[in-house]
C-alpha cells in the first residue's frame, strides 16, 4: 500500500512528488497523457516549439529560486521585462491600461480619465466593499475604464456576465493605481512597470516544458498512459482504466475538482453532488501557429476586450524564446470557449480569419498549424464557487484526499504557484519536513 498516491502529473503533482521522494515517501504518481506536465507541456514540430498556452515563470519568492536552483534550470531562464498592450477601438496602448491612456482616442481617455476621478472621489467619501465584479470596477476604476476594457474582457473570457463573479480572484492581478499615475498615464508620462508579470523568466530554449522535465527525472515511480478510471475511498484504493489496482493511505489530488468528484464510487451525499454541480468553468483554444518572417510586433502578448472578435488575447511567444526556425515566428490565439461540443475547427478557423484581418497574420504565410483545447482552463468565479469548494474540500478531506493546485483547489493561480502548492502538500504529508 503506497503511503500517498499523487493523481496528476502536471507541475504540482511532479513537485509533490519529488519533494515526498526527498524524505523518503514512497508517492507513485499516475498521469493519463504519455507524457509529464499537464498544461505546462510543449510541443515540437519541424522546427517550432508551441507551449499548450501562455506559460511565463513570475518568481517572487526565494523558495521558488531556491527549489529551481536545486533542479540545476534556474540558469536556464531568461529574464524578460514585459511587452504587453491592450487594443481599444482599433488603437493599441500598453498594458497595464490603467496607466497608459495616452496612445488611445480622445473620446476613450477622457471617458477613461473623468470617470476614475469619479470613482475616486466617491471612494474617499463612500468606502466599502462592492458586492461584485462589475460594481468592484466600476468603484475602482469608473465607467470608462469598465465599458472600455474590464467589463467587455472578462466577459468575454469567463463567458459569464461581469454581475455574476466575484471578487476572489482579483487581488494581485488587478493593480489599482493611484490618481496621479492615471493622471500621467493619459498624458503619456508613466514609465514605470506595474504588475505581479511586469518581468518574467522563460526557458532558452525548448519550451516551457523544461520545468516538469527536469521535476519528472526526479521522480522514481511515475506511470504515463495510466488513466484513473474509479476512486474506491471507503476501501481505500483506485482504480485504473487498464483494471489495475492501486491501494493508498492518503491521496494528492491534482485533477480538476470536477473531474474528481465524479470518479468517486458509490454516490455522493446530496450537498456533495450539489456542490459539483454548482461549479463553472470555461476551455480554452489555443491555436499556434508558426509563421514564415518576423513577427508583426515586438510585443509579447495582445489583450482585446472587443466583443466582436473570438478571441480574448493574442500572443508572439518567439519574442521571448526560440521557439522557431530561422527567419520564422510563432503565433499564439487564444479563444475562450464553454464546456461542451463546440465545434473547434470552426472556432480555430474564425479566429484566424480575425487575426489576418488585424494584420496580425499573414495566412499565406502559414508553415504549420497546432490546435490545443485546455479543460478546464480558468475556473468562473462566481458568487457559489466559495461555498461550494469547501463542501467538497471537506468531504474529500474527511477521506484522506488533499487538493493541490490550481485546477484541485478551484482557483485562479500562476505557475509559481503550482510549484508552491506541490512543496506546501508535500510538508503537510511529511510531518512539516
Amino acid at each position: 500500500m503506497a503511503a500517498a498516491v499523487v493523481l496528476g502529473g502536471g507541475l504540482t503533482g511532479l513537485v509533490a512528488a519529488e519533494r515526498l521522494s526527498a524524505e523518503g515517501i514512497e508517492a507513485p504518481v499516475f498521469e493519463r497523457e504519455p507524457e509529464a506536465g499537464g498544461a505546462c507541456r510543449s510541443i515540437e514540430r519541424d522546427g517550432f516549439t508551441f507551449d499548450f498556452t501562455g506559460h511565463l515563470l513570475h518568481c517572487a519568492r526565494p523558495e521558488t529560486e531556491g527549489y529551481l536552483r536545486d533542479l540545476g534550470v534556474w540558469d536556464e531562464l531568461a529574464v524578460h521585462q514585459r511587452r504587453a498592450a491592450v487594443v481599444v477601438g482599433g488603437r493599441q496602448t500598453p498594458y497595464p491600461i490603467q496607466i497608459h491612456t495616452a496612445a488611445l482616442a480622445p473620446a476613450v481617455r477622457r471617458d477613461c480619465l473623468l470617470g476614475f476621478i469619479r470613482a475616486w472621489a466617491r471612494q474617499e467619501r463612500d468606502g466599502g466593499e462592492p458586492a461584485d465584479f462589475s460594481r468592484w470596477v466600476l468603484e475602482r476604476f469608473g465607467d470608462g475604464f469598465a465599458r472600455h476594457f474590464f467589463v467587455p474582457y472578462n466577459e468575454k473570457l469567463f463567458r459569464a456576465r461581469a454581475e455574476e463573479l466575484s471578487l476572489d480572484w482579483v487581488g494581485r492581478y488587478v493593480p489599482k493605481p493611484t490618481l496621479e499615475e492615471v493622471v500621467d498615464g493619459a498624458l503619456g508620462l508613466h514609465d514605470q512597470p506595474v504588475g505581479y508579470n511586469a518581468t518574467f523568466r522563460y526557458p532558452r530554449r525548448g519550451g516551457i516544458r523544461l520545468l516538469p522535465d527536469a521535476v519528472a527525472r526526479r521522480v522514481p515511480r511515475l506511470h504515463l498512459s495510466s488513466r484513473v478510471a474509479a476512486l474506491h475511498l471507503g476501501e481505500r484504493w483506485i482504480e485504473l482504466a487498464d483494471g489495475g489496482r492501486v491501494r493508498f493511505n492518503r491521496v494528492v489530488s491534482t485533477l480538476a475538482l470536477p473531474s474528481l468528484v465524479d470518479l468517486i464510487v458509490g454516490g455522493l451525499p446530496e450537498e456533495v453532488a450539489a456542490a459539483r454541480a454548482a461549479l463553472r468553468w470555461v476551455r480554452v483554444l489555443n491555436v499556434a501557429l508558426g509563421v514564415e518572417g518576423e513577427a508583426p510586433s515586438p510585443e509579447h502578448w495582445l489583450y482585446f476586450p472587443d466583443r466582436e472578435l473570438p478571441f480574448y488575447r493574442v500572443g508572439f511567444p518567439s519574442n521571448h524564446g526560440r521557439l522557431a526556425p530561422a527567419g520564422c515566428h510563432t503565433v499564439s490565439i487564444e479563444v475562450s470557449l464553454d464546456p461542451g461540443g463546440v465545434e473547434v475547427a470552426a472556432e480555430a478557423a474564425a479566429a484566424e480569419r480575425a487575426a489576418a484581418a488585424l494584420g496580425l497574420l499573414d495566412p499565406a504565410k502559414v508553415r504549420l498549424r497546432v490546435q490545443t483545447v485546455i479543460d478546464p482552463a480558468y475556473v468562473v468565479f462566481d458568487h457559489h464557487r466559495r461555498q461550494a469548494v469547501a463542501t467538497l474540500r471537506g468531504f474529500l478531506g474527511e477521506r484522506d484526499v488533499l487538493l493541490a493546485g490550481r485546477w484541485a483547489e478551484w482557483k485562479y493561480s500562476a505557475m509559481e504557484d503550482a510549484i508552491l502548492d506541490g512543496m506546501a502538500v508535500a510538508r503537510r504529508l511529511s510531518g512539516g519536513r
